[in-house]
């Protein structure tokens, strides 16, 4: 793609209305503790780091709590993890301070909106950007969905590599969705020496091509007494060519596109739809 319809595409933003997304702060802490355990994903991370550089400039957008971020920092990567939950980077900004000041010295999280990263990066580059599990999708609307992918490309290092990572929709539809409670395991909260039951209740909405969750934590006190928080958190499905369309008209080329955290290629019975992507 030349200059000129780069420029026009980044044009094409300004004017885009920024619909509401899930907000994680009343229920960060649960999140965080429920999720930490997922690691399936780090070593791809890792390896697509190292790929970039070592000296490479990285970039998280979505990064929460820093389930990942932390790991990238801990092999030697320069980090910067952006999210628009104040809460999520309170508790990231809490793990950094327990580790070395040298890890603190190549980190940022800074709190901000993915779908406008001017406000809050300015005019700065990066080698590698990644937009993690599913977090893309919390962009519900086509719109949204391009002013997130336009801003990337204008952060986005000419030589630099972007990946986003959805899950594949037509795997999705053998899950449950008819909005039963399944319960979905415990964690400890240290904090409060307290253990948390976490039960999800999905809804899936075809037209809307979204699936709303509903997260129950049941937090049991020492007196026995349970507190409940309900996480509502809405996802929108995104099928293989209809993602490939979105980068393209964002102004980026598909390198790869993996099926999984091994690195195999997409085919049927794909769980996950990762794109490896440059500026086009």
């Amino acid at each position: 793609m030349d200059s000129v319809e780069a420029d026009e595409l980044d044009n094409e933003a300004d004017d885009t209305e920024l619909e509401p997304v899930d907000d994680y702060d009343p229920f960060a802490l649960y999140y965080d503790l429920h999720y930490q355990k997922v690691t399936v994903d780090l070593d791809f991370y890792r390896e697509m780091a190292r790929k970039v550089g070592a000296r490479a400039r990285v970039l998280e957008l979505a990064c929460g709590s820093g389930r990942l971020s932390l790991p990238l920092l801990k092999a030697g990567f320069r980090v910067t993890g952006l999210d628009i939950s104040a809460k999520m980077l309170e508790i990231a900004r809490q793990k950094i301070a327990a580790e070395p000041p040298e890890l603190a010295q190549r980190s940022r999280f800074l709190q901000g909106d993915m779908r406008d990263l001017d406000e809050t990066l300015g005019n700065e580059e990066f080698d590698l950007i990644f937009i993690g599990i599913n977090s893309f999708q919390h962009l519900l609307t086509q719109e949204d969905q391009l002013a997130c992918l336009r801003s990337v490309r204008r952060h986005l290092a000419p030589a630099g590599l972007f990946i986003v990572d959805v899950f594949n929709p037509e795997e999705k539809e053998s899950y449950p969705a008819d909005g039963r409670l399944e319960y979905d395991g415990a964690v400890y909260n240290p904090a409060r020496h307290s253990t948390i039951h976490v039960f999800l209740s999905t809804v899936a909405l075809p037209a809307e091509q979204q699936r709303h969750y509903h997260y129950f934590f049941d937090e049991t006190m020492a007196d026995g007494t349970i507190k409940r928080t309900v996480a509502p958190l809405h996802l929108r499905y995104i099928y293989r060519y209809e993602m490939q369309l979105l980068l393209e008209h964002a102004g980026f080329m598909i390198e790869d596109l993996y099926g999984s955290y091994d690195f195999e290629e997409f085919g049927a019975g794909s769980a996950k739809l990762i794109y490896i992507c440059r500026r086009g």
